[in-house]
């Protein structure tokens, strides 16, 4: 479905208004309305998620231009078009039916109008007006019954021309006892005679051509294969040239559009192949299938009038216009898509040719489309993009090609298989880093092996095997290249000493028993010397050891780093292809003519990228999965160092850390509880009017990262004592790093609180513990906190 929700209003008041002059009555039942509106079956919900209202009741009580109510003593709902409204609404539409309406919209206007009633035949009704806008001809493949002659008739509404008897359209059933009399018209008797005025006294043969198919506008030709080869071979020459040869006159043939019908195709070597091949698209008409659809068929009116509404009768396509027309048709040119389809069409045929069997060869199997016919056939898509506003055949248009190649049943079920093949192969091309993003998750996965696995070697083990139902050293006997055995255990035929083992020769025969066996490394000496063969080391790998703070802050930061820029990656490009789809969609659901269907075609090498990219995210995830541990939630403890990048490491983890990773810390966590206080790295001297500088100042003289540079402060008292309670832990800390100078000695320190406007505390550490004093003006050692909380 392409509506709008303006086309849907604009096409329930087309229908209202309909219904009202048919009936005369301006009060029409809703299903009356949607019947005229010809919204098709499984529109419908479509509509409704439109709209986001559940019925057409809804949907038309919020255009706000209708009431909507039942009629005393009735159930059904009815329509009335508010009054004020209807004439705002009349208006509009006046002022709008002066503007020039663009090509599509009028020929949309046309198609859907011959459509309305006509159930499951949508998809037939616009093929066949493609084809007689476009002056070529058309044959209808279908049994008796399904509508065929009803569509050719109602094609002839499409057209106008000048004159009171408005377009001529011939219509007849042929059979074998047809004569070309019942198609071309009687023999004139007077032009036998010679009395016509202009056969000036000669006697000739000529036709009453009069109402007959020489003068029709719009023809169909029911049964065409059962007629005679009189009529056949007349036929052609008509379509070919648009001539019809009437004794020594030759007429002008105002013929637009040729349906042929018949419910068998051509049988084979019987001369009608010229005749075939002029008809270029080539339809399947079937009885309804959708069973809610039959019966709205056959529970509607019987009557079988069809006239078009007032509104569509003025974009009725004059001769002019059809004469303009095919100027600016001929003008359309294939683009490079289009003809890439067309060749990739025309190597597959051949392809199927080469390669079908004797059996369906001999059975008029062979496709064959000749130059001619692809010249109609690229003519019927370049009126398709004509009348789609388009100056270039697009992928859309190739559909149509499906119509256009097949000759036998079994080829038209091949036809569709080929052209959506061909358009999937040339579709829509896309750009897009899928290659470049499965290097990415190459390097992720090599980056996760580094940083947490590791592999180890497993030493060289001695080789033992099962020899005489007993686990045997498999050994080399000294001086010689013979392998023999020698029991592990006591050996099973040692009957005189519990220390006994059993030895066996190359040949797994045993040899002796001897209860001296030693074994030194990779020597054994039992009866004979030997060496010991080793099954060869091996490794394999384990995940590193990290205390949970230190995982969890390490997979954050690393998921951070690797992962994150995958994955947004990944998704900012299925992003842009989703747009991308959208955006090339939509010239290609707007053409009036192709299967909508043949969107996902078009469309397949998007959908494939797509497809590749979301494969791409799994395999990423699934590398990511290998190591992330998404429930830990550590707590940091006294004694925890913290990098410089965020990651946080224990006590007991810091002799592991690399002399370059010692260098990157920048705090040792003091005080731990309902809130962490780290400490950091450097100590100063100053009086305490200077301590709130040198704590402003800290981040930024000491190179942090921007996200650890502020909220440095000096400690208060009360977490300055905690701190000193700590201090060994911190100092090992800080020593374990590399920083002594760093470390908390027994000395004066600096709080943050104030004794009065004269006075600040500090404390005095030592060994008998601390002490409260005040002053302000002595230098004393200041350290530096800040609070820490996990990122």
């Amino acid at each position: 479905m392409t509506y709008t929700k303006e086309e849907v209003v604009q096409k329930l008041v087309l229908a209202y208004k309909a219904r009202c002059e048919e009936k005369n009555l301006d009060e029409i039942s809703i299903s009356s309305i949607i019947q005229k509106a010809s919204f098709k079956q499984d529109e419908r919900n479509e509509i409704f998620k439109l709209f986001n209202l559940p019925s057409y009741e809804e949907i038309l009580l919020h255009t706000n231009l209708f009431d909507v109510f039942s009629p005393q003593g009735k159930t059904h709902k009815v329509a009335k078009m508010k009054q004020t409204n209807a004439t705002m609404e009349e208006k509009t539409m006046a002022e709008n039916e002066t503007k020039t309406e663009k090509l599509h919209d009028r020929i949309q206007k046309i198609r859907d109008a011959l459509s309305e009633g006509l159930i499951e035949k949508e998809d037939v009704v616009r093929l066949l007006l493609l084809t007689a806008i476009a002056g070529e001809s058309s044959f209808l493949l279908g049994a008796p019954g399904c509508g065929k002659s009803m569509l050719a008739r109602r094609m002839a509404l499409a057209f106008k021309v000048d004159g009171e008897n408005g377009v001529k359209y011939f219509e007849t059933l042929l059979n074998q006892f047809s004569t070309p009399e019942d198609v071309f018209g009687n023999i004139s008797l007077k032009a036998l005679n010679g009395e016509l005025e202009e056969c000036k006294g000669k006697e000739e043969y000529r036709r009453l051509t009069e109402n007959m198919l020489p003068e029709a506008d719009v023809a169909f030709l029911d049964e065409i294969w059962k007629a005679s080869p009189a009529i056949l071979n007349t036929l052609l020459t008509i379509i070919n040239e648009r001539k019809f040869h009437n004794g020594s006159k030759v007429m002008d043939v105002p013929l637009k559009a040729l349906f042929a019908a018949s419910n068998e195709l051509p049988a084979k070597d019987k001369g009608l192949e010229a005749l075939y091949d002029r008809f270029v698209l080539r339809l399947c008409v079937g009885y309804i299938q959708n069973e809610d659809s039959f019966f709205e068929m056959i529970d509607g009116s019987s009557s079988s009038e069809f006239e078009l509404p007032d509104e569509v009768k003025k974009l009725q396509i004059t001769n002019e216009e059809l004469k303009e027309w095919k100027e600016k048709i001929d003008a359309v040119s294939l683009s490079d898509e289009a003809k890439a389809v067309i060749s990739a069409i025309r190597k597959e045929l051949v392809h199927r040719n080469n390669n079908m069997g004797d059996e369906d060869k001999k059975n008029g199997e062979l496709f064959e489309v000749g130059d001619r016919r692809w010249k109609k056939i690229a003519h019927i898509l370049k009126t398709s993009a004509f009348l789609n506003d388009r100056s270039e055949v697009d992928l859309m248009d190739c559909q149509l090609i499906e119509y256009c190649i097949w000759s036998t049943e079994k080829q038209q079920k091949q036809a569709r298989e080929i052209v959506e093949k061909c358009i999937k192969q040339n579709g829509v091309d896309c750009d897009n880093a899928i290659d470049e993003i499965r290097e990415q998750i190459v390097d992720f996965k090599v980056a996760i092996d580094e940083a947490w696995f590791m592999e180890v070697e497993e030493p060289a083990t001695d080789k033992i095997v099962t020899v005489d139902g007993q686990n045997c050293y498999e050994c080399t006997r000294e001086g010689t290249s013979e392998t023999w055995y020698v029991s592990v255990e006591k050996g099973t035929h040692a009957y005189y000493s519990d220390h006994s083992h059993d030895v066996y020769d190359s040949s797994k025969s045993r040899r002796t028993s001897d209860y001296s066996m030693t074994k030194q490394g990779d020597k054994i000496k039992c009866w004979q010397n030997f060496t010991l063969k080793k099954n060869p080391a091996k490794t394999h790998v384990e995940a590193k050891k990290f205390s949970d703070i230190a995982y969890e802050t390490l997979q954050k930061k690393f998921k951070q780093e690797r992962y994150v820029p995958i994955v947004d990656r990944i998704n900012a490009e299925i992003a842009s292809l989703k747009t991308q789809k959208e955006k090339d969609a939509v010239p290609f659901k707007a053409n009036l003519f192709a299967n909508q269907e043949y969107n996902t075609s078009i469309t397949s090498k998007i959908d494939t990228a797509i497809r590749e990219l979301e494969d791409a995210e799994v395999a990423l995830d699934k590398q990511q999965s290998r190591y992330y541990k998404a429930n830990l939630s550590a707590s940091l403890s006294v004694g925890d160092v913290i990098l410089k990048n965020g990651t946080i490491y224990t006590a007991d983890e810091i002799a592991s850390l690399s002399d370059e990773d010692k260098g990157k810390v920048i705090a040792v966590v003091c005080v731990a509880g309902e809130k962490t206080y780290a400490v950091g790295l450097e100590q100063y001297t100053d009086t305490w009017d200077n301590t709130a500088k040198i704590a402003s100042d800290y981040g930024s003289e000491n190179g942090l990262p921007s996200k650890y540079a502020s909220c440095w402060a000096v400690p208060d008292k009360n977490l300055l004592s905690k701190i000193w309670a700590n201090r060994e832990v911190i100092n090992k800390s800080l020593e374990a790093v590399g920083n002594k100078l760093a470390t908390l000695m027994a000395k004066e320190y600096w709080s943050s609180s104030s004794n009065g406007d004269t006075a600040a505390f500090y404390q005095l550490f030592d060994e008998r513990g601390h002490q409260d004093h005040t002053t302000k003006d002595h230098n004393y050692a200041v350290c530096l906190v800040r609070e820490w909380k996990k990122e």
